[in-house]
């Protein structure tokens, strides 16, 4: 397992959960400007899969930096996390209950696809022949997204979870002031 290091210079510690507004000629422009600075740090965090610890930097201007603030941002993070794990968590459920039904429905219309794909591929005409197979090829793909739902959606699913869980549990805080103009 390994650990990944990501620096942020922020011009406010509440630019870490909203979009900043930050002009491109500014200094505090960066990478990760056009979105909340989490969502970067969810990224790199979520970019391996054997990432499992997070040292996380924040540089602020000079003078920010005072004696709780590390706790406080430390605090807003635990915060955002738990709050992000309870929504993956309902989108999950969700996700599931639709693939589910979804599976159920489908395969009952694969099931009358393939009874009309029979009878007419038994007419012994070519014509029907080709629409029998036709029909044969549209109802197998009628299951591929509740399959894509139950299968492949989980592993994101479960992706999201162990990088909020990482970030939450098993990351480290740095502050450091910058001299860069506010």
């Amino acid at each position: 397992m390994s650990t990944v290091a990501v620096t942020l210079c922020l011009p406010t510690p509440a630019d870490l959960f909203r979009t900043p507004d930050i002009d491109p000629y500014s200094e505090w422009y960066q990478p990760y400007s056009l979105r909340p600075a989490i969502e970067y740090v969810e990224a790199r965090v979520g970019d391996g899969l054997l990432i499992d610890h997070l040292e996380l930097t924040i540089c602020l201007p000079q003078g920010s930096v005072e004696e709780d603030t590390q706790q406080s941002i430390r605090t807003a993070i635990d915060r955002y996390c738990d709050a992000r794990l309870v929504t993956v968590h309902e989108e999950s459920r969700r996700n599931n209950w639709r693939g589910w039904m979804m599976l159920l429905i489908a395969l009952i219309v694969v099931n009358a696809i393939l009874f009309v794909a029979h009878r007419l591929d038994d007419a012994g005409f070519e014509t029907l022949s080709v629409v029998a197979e036709g029909l044969s090829i549209a109802a197998w793909l009628l299951l591929w997204h509740p399959l894509e739902a139950l299968v492949f959606n989980r592993w994101d699913y479960r992706l999201d979870r162990r990088v909020l869980r990482t970030i939450r549990h098993r990351s480290r805080l740095f502050l450091k002031e910058t001299d860069m103009p506010a």
